[in-house]
């Protein structure tokens, strides 16, 4: 196998995990996990989104979450779909931008009220902004591997729109698997293509579980030589204009398999499972974590 020596994990449980969750998470509760997780060793944490509160109201507290976060020793991403979302993002302090855009007009219609193309342009004058305001900046495209309403895009719309991105100033693209519905043939052959291509960007794999397929994806990303994955505290997440999406890969999981396969992440895999207990009880529910589970097992029967 070709393995890296490390690989980076960018934690977007306090963003995308809660966003669907059923209940509102207390502001000073985000924090507190932000804080634990920042601990465990994340470097890199997509901490809210500026989306206007009717669309995202478990994330209407943004300003407050990067008011507490703010002098932590990490990089704060923040999703932004807009002119306005930025400005918002900007004023309370953000480290990163994660610009969202969808890879099928079906999507993107329900999502952001715009076709791509549209997207596009309106992306345009932000990341110049970005550039401007010397922020780290990353497009993230959902609905690449599937698309609940348009199936399979095929990689050579994938590519097309990949070009357009790298145009208007990106030089760091997410690929994101919304629906879960990638396999690991098709994702090592497309990022091998991909990154052969594009050589001066810097792509990163967003996978959901659907299907079960998340960790196998992540090794195939990996054989192709993708060296950056979103994953979700507790396996949390799902997009709520894609339906029968479920979570995201579980961090705990994805962490887990890359340290038995000797490759380093820089999480602290105690804190880690220490953070995701603070997580369950707060949420008072399961989380969907391998790892996790078999770790409270483990405390319950004195292991």
């Amino acid at each position: 196998m070709k393995l890296p020596e490390e690989v980076n994990i960018v934690e977007i449980g306090p963003r995308d995990g809660l966003q669907n969750e059923p209940m509102f998470l207390d502001t000073d509760k985000k924090i507190r996990l932000i804080n634990q997780l920042v601990e465990s060793g994340f470097k890199e944490i997509e901490a809210t989104s500026f989306v206007h509160p009717k669309w995202i109201p478990n994330l209407a507290d943004a300003e407050k979450v990067m008011a507490g976060i703010r002098d932590l020793p990490a990089t704060f991403f923040a999703l932004v779909p807009n002119e306005r979302g930025y400005e918002r993002a900007i004023q309370s302090g953000v480290d990163g931008i994660s610009f969202v855009l969808s890879a099928t007009d079906s999507h993107s219609k329900k999502n952001l009220n715009t076709t791509t193309k549209e997207s596009l342009k309106q992306l345009a004058p932000l990341v110049e902004q970005a550039k401007k305001d010397r922020l780290k900046f990353r497009a993230s495209v959902s609905t690449v591997f599937g698309c609940p309403f348009e199936g399979n895009p095929g990689l050579e719309k994938i590519e097309s729109l990949v070009s357009e991105l790298y145009q208007i100033g990106f030089k760091r693209i997410v690929l994101c698997d919304t629906i879960g519905i990638a396999n690991p043939k098709q994702v090592y052959n497309w990022m091998k293509k991909l990154i052969n291509d594009f050589p001066n960007i810097e792509f990163e794999l967003h996978f959901h579980d659907t299907y079960g397929r998340g960790l196998a994806n992540v090794l195939a990303g990996i054989q192709a030589g993708v060296k950056s994955f979103d994953s979700s505290i507790g396996g949390l997440g799902g997009c709520p204009y894609a339906p029968g999406a479920t979570g995201n890969i579980s961090t705990e999981d994805v962490v887990s398999l890359l340290i038995e396969m000797n490759i380093k992440t820089g999480i602290n895999m105690k804190k880690l499972l220490e953070t995701s207990n603070l997580l369950q009880n707060f949420l008072d529910k399961e989380l969907d974590s391998h790892i996790w589970k078999v770790s409270r097992a483990r405390k319950r029967n004195g292991g």
